[in-house]
């Protein structure tokens, strides 16, 4: 990790699109007289407030054009792995984050304050979501080019019940705008700042516009083309804002669009290239070949999960069959050239084609008339996979997997152990009914085995794999039997890389894409094994435990949206996936991570080494160096443990010296880096997914230790919130915007419709749902802790059983109310 975002520093991207010789003469030509506070705003001088679609200027490919990113002539001029840097991965992408906070800079003289109250109040700040040009809805909007606003759609409603609030910075130098609802994905909104935030002088005096704002949004014709574009671009803003008689231009000091990410596209492209597959030698299968008998019992001994069972559990757990198979999985990820942690880098993924931004530029200036494909090209490909829309003609040099190019290359095939298990008892005339299991970051799929003796005592079958870069899919690079990259062996980071956010957001899109080939696999696996298997792989339910269950919403949304292509839809029921259970997930991943007592104190140590031009980084360097090998000497055998007792350690120190000004260096920091990582992994947020998840209906049950109990502190890994940081970050974000019903009695249905339920554990820990171990972290009590995974697992068991027609609760003594 090099340098981190700096939200006002983004001169090189705007260089001529503003100031020059006339934003400066009047700059100096408008001089107030008394001191007024005003909105930053100098594109030419590279003060501007993110997210802002002006960032968009001269796009090539439909990604933000970020500082550094291009050259002059507004071609890349960086390599794939420098897209590591966390500014610079933020050029990747086609918008902006649906969740995160965002600020507007001001500027205030010396001995003018904003009064607070005014930024608070309704009308302060207004937001409206707005259409385009070139939007097909209405001819006079076609017709306008993209950068333009053509009309309002709608006005999002402001308070803490409504979709936004707004407030004044603690240092009174930037107004916070906080989503209380995710925006939409891959729509327009126009922020405003009205005339209603005032100083507290002379009975409270409006905020003004910066002179150069007060130029653009004037008819006055500027000099160049970039500043007439530029003029052109807020005018529309404006007039489109006026002509909704929702405002009035008086009342407008400041406007900015943003548009946020496409979500949907890519993992709904693979879906579609896999459906291709059927009946195809590339068809995804779960294979198995014959083995002799083992049980459950038997790998409970062998992974040292015995010890945690009971023994008439242990017992039990014989009599469910323990088998392994495989399955050849796609993968869109590119194998590391060497095992070096910088490696990883630029493994992200690269579109199969050129984008078709590119390919509609090219075509226009070609007046139609396009290159031949060199030989060995994938055009043909290209323009079968997108409707002709896409081609491989080396029109795009960066290939970055957007709305615009929703194709990824498939780099390789991972060929990943399957897990299976089922009871001995005889199988239902239909075949026994099928859960996929999914483990959680650091984990592995032979603690999910931790749940199987609920399912199967329930009548399931269970088929689980590994996440990428997890358990058996690690990644060994010189091939002498021993992993260099690892997330469940080796650190957390080879998954979650904060050194590279593109490869950490698609870590999380390949795990995705993972389930999806393997749902699509299990149809197989009767004919494809060579034991005696009698599944049901038309009944298939889901359990996703932490990051299983922050996949699990792209997952189950993907797996049961309807194709829109007519000739893809046979192939719907081979996805398809009933009721789900989801434990200790959580949404706004980059804000819980941050804000989680196991990961957070790991998460700033790789952002305050990242930071290397700050002084207290140095300090930070060198404390590692000394005085934390002694402080924390008896972490020495767990990287984690060792990052988080320095880091607490140091902080400790710094709150002791009343080094007030290093700590709030270290909270900038962070904060800029949430608000880079929250946007670049935004794509592969489950946050995103819960409307999709909601508009498929699928049955879901979710639970969530919120603590309480005995000084339970609730799940230390996934916060249940992460207020007040970000109020959509954590577990109860999620499954609220899921739609689910909070819920503190048994419940069954009347009617036959499925419930989707929420559950709040009082007592259990981050794992409760896999192991009844106490976790001192946590707090409350062992007994308490055991007690909630019972009740976990028996609400699971029976939840998917009925198909979602009845949840029971019976230890009320482990439920928060």
């Amino acid at each position: 990790m090099k340098k981190l975002l700096l939200p006002l520093a983004v001169s090189a991207a705007l260089a001529g699109c503003g100031g020059g010789e006339t934003l400066e003469d009047v700059k100096q030509d408008t001089k107030p007289v008394t001191p007024v506070a005003s909105v930053k705003f100098d594109p030419s001088n590279g003060v501007i407030s993110v997210p802002n679609d002006i960032l968009f200027s001269g796009t090539q490919d439909g990604t933000l054009n970020i500082p550094g990113e291009l050259d002059g002539d507004s071609k890349p001029q960086v390599s794939r792995a420098s897209y590591a840097d966390p500014s610079l991965a933020l050029g990747g992408l086609d918008g902006w984050s649906t969740q995160m906070p965002y600020q507007i800079g001001l500027n205030t003289p010396s001995g003018v304050t904003i009064d607070a109250a005014t930024v608070a109040a309704p009308g302060a700040v207004r937001i409206f979501e707005v259409a385009m040009g070139n939007d097909g809805q209405t001819e006079a909007c076609a017709q306008l080019t993209p950068a333009l606003a053509c009309r309002v759609v709608s006005e999002l409603t402001f308070g803490p019940t409504g979709d936004f609030v707004s407030q004044l910075s603690s240092d009174g130098q930037n107004i916070n705008i906080i989503p209380v609802k995710p925006f939409k994905t891959n729509t327009t909104y126009i922020t405003v700042l009205t005339t209603n935030i005032k100083d507290g002088i002379d009975g409270g005096r409006s905020l003004t516009p910066s002179s150069t704002y007060t130029l653009l949004r004037q008819e006055a014709p500027l000099v160049t083309d970039a500043q007439q574009s530029l003029q052109a671009v807020i005018r529309s803003y404006e007039r489109a804002l006026v002509a909704s008689e929702s405002i009035s231009a008086e009342e407008i000091v400041y406007t900015a669009a943003m548009t946020t990410q496409s979500t949907g596209a890519v993992v709904g492209s693979i879906k579609q290239l896999l459906a291709a597959t059927i009946n195809t030698e590339r068809q995804p299968m779960v294979t198995v070949a014959e083995q002799d008998f083992v049980s459950v019992a038997d790998k409970f001994e062998e992974f040292g999960l015995a010890a945690t069972l009971p023994p008439e559990l242990l017992q039990a757990a014989g009599g469910i069959r323990y088998l392994k198979g495989n399955i050849q999985l796609p993968q869109y990820l590119s194998r590391p050239k060497n095992g070096e942690s910088a490696a990883l880098a630029d493994t992200y993924w690269q579109a199969k084609c050129d984008n078709g931004v590119a390919v509609m530029a090219a075509t226009a200036a070609a007046g139609g008339q396009l290159p031949e494909p060199a030989a060995g090209s994938l055009d043909e490909q290209c323009q079968q996979l997108s409707g002709g829309q896409l081609r491989d003609l080396g029109l795009d040099a960066q290939k970055f997997v957007t709305k615009y190019n929703p194709i990824p290359e498939e780099q390789w095939v991972a060929n990943a152990p399957v897990q299976i298990t089922f009871p001995l008892s005889p199988a239902p005339e239909t075949g026994f009914p099928v859960v996929i299991m999914q483990h959680g970051i650091t984990s592995k799929k032979e603690d999910m085995l931790g749940l199987t003796l609920a399912l199967s005592q329930a009548g399931f079958a269970t088929v689980a794999i590994d996440h990428p870069l997890h358990g058996e899919r690690g990644i060994d690079v010189d091939g002498d039997g021993n992993d260099e990259f690892n997330a469940s062996t080796k650190s957390v980071l080879h998954y979650m890389n904060l050194q590279s956010l593109l490869v950490a957001r698609d870590n999380l899109r390949q795990s995705t894409a993972d389930l999806l080939a393997l749902r699509l696999g299990l149809h197989a696996i009767n004919a494809a094994s060579q034991v005696p298997l009698n599944f049901n792989t038309h009944d298939v339910s889901f359990v996703g435990q932490s990051l299983g269950s922050i996949v699990a919403p792209s997952f189950i949304a993907h797996a049961n949206l309807p194709f829109t292509d007519e000739r893809l839809k046979q192939a719907e029921p081979l996805f398809k996936v009933g009721p789900a259970a989801l434990s200790s997930g959580g949404a706004g991943i980059a804000n819980f991570l941050v804000e989680s007592g196991s990961f957070g104190p790991v998460v700033k140590t790789a952002v305050l080494q990242g930071a290397s031009d700050l002084a207290v980084s140095k300090k930070f360097g060198s404390y590692l160096q000394e005085g934390a090998v002694a402080d924390c000497s008896a972490f020495a055998g767990s990287a984690s443990a060792f990052a988080s007792c320095a880091y607490n350690t140091f902080v400790a120190n710094l709150e002791a010296e009343g080094d007030l000004a290093s700590i709030g260096a270290i909270n900038a920091t962070v904060d800029q880096f949430a608000y880079a990582s929250q946007t670049v992994l935004d794509s592969a947020d489950p946050l995103n997914y819960a409307p999709l998840v909601r508009a498929v209906n699928t049955p879901m049950y979710m639970s969530v230790v919120v603590g309480g109990e005995g000084e339970n502190k609730g799940d230390q890994v996934i916060p249940a919130t992460t207020l007040p940081r970000n109020p959509l970050g954590g577990s109860t974000p999620l499954a609220a915007m899921m739609g689910l019903e909070t819920v503190t009695e048994s419940q069954q249905s009347t009617d036959g419709t499925a419930g989707r339920y929420v559950v709040n554990f009082s007592q259990g820990h981050h794992s409760s749902l896999l192991t009844p171990s106490f976790d001192k972290q946590t707090g409350g009590t062992a007994q308490g802790h055991a007690q909630a995974t019972a009740e976990m697992q028996k609400q699971v068991a029976t939840y998917l059983a009925s198909k979602g027609l009845l949840l029971p609760i019976t230890d009320a003594s482990v439920i928060a109310k």
